[in-house]
């Protein structure tokens, strides 16, 4: 019999769904991996594509409130003073009764860190780029983490991170990084992507981005409709990026996945941040655009700036060595074999 590996899947966007996809199959050599979501398209979805087991925890908000703007400035301020917190970690706690993990495997939860290392269970902190450690449940959840994995090289960390001396970097991940290597070798200047992100653009962005019609643009990555000129063409969602990825320059957001996509496919990336409760998007992309990784640009930008900033990214050479290590799931998965089966 397999240990147990608890896995908590966040909820928001789809990176923390991504980055189980990638390390399932390495996690499973070791371990029974059984998947936590607080989201029922989220257990759907593992379900189907890899038929695990699944704890999905209920809400912690009754039907009729209203959660509070995060301020980050108390431990668990959005947690109400209800019946359904309590639900919520019963329903946690009979399920590290019943399965009795060995660790518990956290990407994107400060607060179940928090109430899992409290039941006797070891923690295992996914660590992300963002103004966190301003955050006192993060900060404790940091703390109190038994390891920490930071699915990028060291060398992209910000300076102003406490918890390094316990912190695994993996190097960035990608499902990418083998299987379509022979896209790096594109030299397509006159077609731009841009991949939108989880929030929408404002339609002027996009016509400042695309004025240039000396160029053709592929847009990609939402269902929404933009009144754009004929050099666009609008594609929406899609289940493979790298097949519309024609040219090798891409605007997109600066979500860690994407990111790691892109760069594995031999990209040049010129990012535009979204917002992020941690500006987590917006400091990540301000550290590879100081690693000569990246160019950064805002939503402000003019069509002239836009112009000109596509066409530095013609010229472009990024630092890309060594943000990569291929064996980064194997090695990961072996990582957690070492310390807890």
């Amino acid at each position: 019999m397999k240990p147990v590996l608890f896995y908590y899947v966040h909820a928001h966007g789809k990176g923390h769904r991504a980055t189980f996809s990638i390390l399932y199959a390495e996690l499973s050599a070791f371990f029974e991996v059984v998947a936590v979501t607080t989201n029922s398209e989220i257990t759907k979805y593992i379900q189907h594509h890899f038929g695990a087991k699944v704890v999905e925890l209920p809400k912690k908000y009754p039907a009729d409130f209203t959660i509070p703007e995060h301020t980050f400035s108390k431990p668990f301020e959005v947690t109400p003073y209800a019946l359904e917190p309590a639900l919520r970690a019963k329903s946690l706690a009979e399920a590290l009764a019943r399965y009795q993990p060995k660790a518990f495997y956290c990407d994107g939860s400060p607060e179940l860190a928090i109430m899992v290392r409290g039941m006797g269970v070891p923690v295992v902190l996914v660590h992300l780029h963002g103004n966190c450690m301003s955050d006192p449940t993060q900060v404790f959840a940091h703390q109190l983490s038994d390891r920490i994995i930071a699915h990028f090289p060291v060398g992209m960390e910000q300076s102003d991170y406490r918890f390094g001396a316990k912190t695994f970097y993996s190097g960035y991940i990608s499902k990418y990084a083998v299987s379509h290597a022979e896209h790096s070798t594109l030299t397509d200047n006159n077609n731009v992507t841009i991949v939108l992100g989880y929030e929408n653009y404002d339609e002027s962005v996009l016509q400042n981005i695309t004025r240039d019609k000396n160029l053709t643009y592929t847009i990609i990555g939402d269902k929404r409709a933009y009144n754009l000129g004929k050099n666009c063409r609008l594609y929406g969602q899609v289940k493979d990026i790298a097949g519309f990825v024609h040219g090798k320059i891409v605007i997109c957001a600066a979500g860690q996945n994407t990111i790691a996509e892109l760069l594995s496919l031999g990209k040049r990336l010129i990012l535009l941040p979204e917002p992020r409760p941690y500006d987590e998007q917006a400091i990540h992309a301000a550290v590879l655009a100081r690693n000569n990784v990246v160019l950064l640009a805002n939503e402000a930008f003019s069509s002239d700036q836009w112009r000109n900033i596509i066409e530095r990214a013609k010229t472009f050479t990024p630092e890309s060595s060594n943000l990569f290590n291929f064996n980064a799931p194997e090695l990961i998965a072996k990582k957690m074999r070492k310390w807890y089966a």
